[in-house]
């Protein structure tokens, strides 16, 4: 498999996702104002921390097992239906309280603009994430690495017309955007069951003919893979996914704290409407992101063939270079035309996000790193490293932002999450050349020793 064509390939896919992401934003950041911004930047946020808690690591936990090929995918998307089942009824019975509970609601109609039919709506949401994210592992552990992406930037651009229809015809509010944020979101898993149904037809694709492809059998201790996984009742299975992917699932929450629990925090401190400022240009900055992000699903699945595949590490590192050059690239034009393009993107309103996306571009470009890697551990079997590196900038990034937001608002926010970033990068790279024994020279510049294993 060659890195930069499958991940050209990713990438290209990922382009029409980017562009309706970005449209999205624009559209609610314009009708909506700051406040209503920040509001629907702070409900998307419940929706994914929701979703993160509840994925109970079903997907990732199963990458080793299905690239091995010790589980049917048919016995593995039972339990997983099984387990989005009784999420769903967590999700609707938590909606529902908060839709009654009068306490509850006012606290969510204060702090997000919530009317009460809102609750249900990112219940669904969550439920649409969780399952999408679930499929998507299982289609990179078989070797899907492009139709993830595919379907991911159909459900993009359905979001950005539904959206689009709502705006044009004058009815685009903060409800209506939550429920055009769902239904997308509903819409992108019945696709991805779609794609995952017809895939149990075909065969798991054989590994490729080329060098730069091998992979050889993974020789996993019982305690990891056990040999009678296959034969387990769903409800050992899905124990067996819980064990083994709900530390790695924490990373999710982790990165999902990391990502936003400033914006909770700018909201207590300086209001919905700062908030609208600042993740204006969170949602710009964050775009760069899906270019490193889109060498990901390739290490996801050639990072979990064996420890004795003597090209795992180099594409691996190959894949750290490729993305951080890749960041650099679109980070640096960006940076001299933030205020400009935020200016004009806002109507007007958002001149001072420009300030924000300049503060968090040094992270996010410092950040790139971890982002691929994120792939390589889960592909590893060691997803609980992301999550060590998760916590650990979480810690930091609330740290920080404690000291500077009270003072300087959005800015200070962004400061604080770029250095939380380029700390959780450091750690990750870290972990990275302990795993593999690389050098820091071999890292950066592609000149090897010889590597201990993993």
């Amino acid at each position: 498999m060659r890195l930069a064509v499958v991940g050209s390939r990713i990438l290209i896919s990922r382009v029409g996702q980017v562009a309706a992401n970005a449209a999205v934003v624009v559209l609610v950041a314009q009708r909506l104002g700051p406040t209503g911004q920040g509001h629907y930047s702070l409900t998307l946020a419940v929706t994914l921390l929701a979703a993160s808690l509840l994925g109970g690591g079903m997907g990732l936990a199963a990458v080793p097992a299905l690239r091995q090929g010790r589980l049917r995918p048919q016995r593995l998307m039972r339990a997983q239906a099984v387990w989005m089942g009784l999420m769903l009824v967590v999700l609707a019975a938590v909606a529902s309280l908060a839709a009654m509970a009068g306490a509850a609601q006012a606290w969510l109609g204060l702090h997000l603009g919530w009317t009460p039919g809102m609750a249900r709506l990112a219940a669904l949401g969550a439920f649409g994430m969780l399952g999408f994210e679930i499929f998507s592992y299982n289609l990179l552990a078989r070797g899907r690495l492009v139709v993830g992406s595919t379907v991911n930037g159909a459900r993009a651009m359905a979001h950005l017309v539904l959206a689009a229809a709502l705006a044009f015809t004058g009815r685009l509010t903060l409800g209506t955007a939550v429920a055009a944020f769902a239904i997308a979101q509903l819409g992108g898993l019945v696709a991805i069951s779609v794609v995952a149904l017809r895939d149990l037809r075909r065969a798991a694709p054989a590994p490729a003919a080329d060098a730069s492809a091998a992979t050889l059998p993974v020789a996993v201790p019982d305690s990891v893979v056990p040999d009678d996984l296959d034969r387990r009742s769903l409800w050992r299975l899905m124990a067996f996914n819980l064990r083994h992917g709900a530390l790695g699932q924490l990373s999710a929450v982790a990165y999902f704290l990391l990502l936003r629990l400033d914006q909770g925090l700018l909201e207590h401190f300086r209001g919905a409407a700062e908030v609208g400022i600042y993740s204006l240009a969170v949602y710009v900055g964050e775009m760069l992101w899906l270019l490193p992000g889109a060498l990901t699903p390739v290490l996801v699945h050639t990072s979990a063939a064996s420890s004795s595949d003597m090209h795992r590490d180099r594409t691996a590192a190959r894949a750290v270079r490729l993305g951080v050059g890749l960041t650099v690239i679109a980070g640096l034009p960006l940076y001299l035309l933030a205020k400009p393009l935020l200016a004009l993107a806002g109507g007007g309103q958002y001149a001072a996000s420009g300030d924000s996306l300049r503060a968090l571009l040094p992270g996010i470009i410092a950040f790139a790193p971890g982002v691929v890697l994120a792939g390589d551990f889960i592909g590893r079997g060691r997803p609980h490293w992301n999550t060590q590196a998760s916590v650990l900038t979480v810690i930091i990034n609330v740290v920080a932002a404690l000291l500077l937001i009270p003072a300087h608002g959005a800015v200070g926010a962004a400061w604080a999450s770029s250095l939380a970033y380029a700390c959780g990068s450091v750690v990750m790279l870290w972990r990275f050349r302990r795993a593999t024994g690389m050098s820091l020279r071999g890292l950066v510049l592609g000149r090897h020793r010889r590597q201990l294993p993993s």
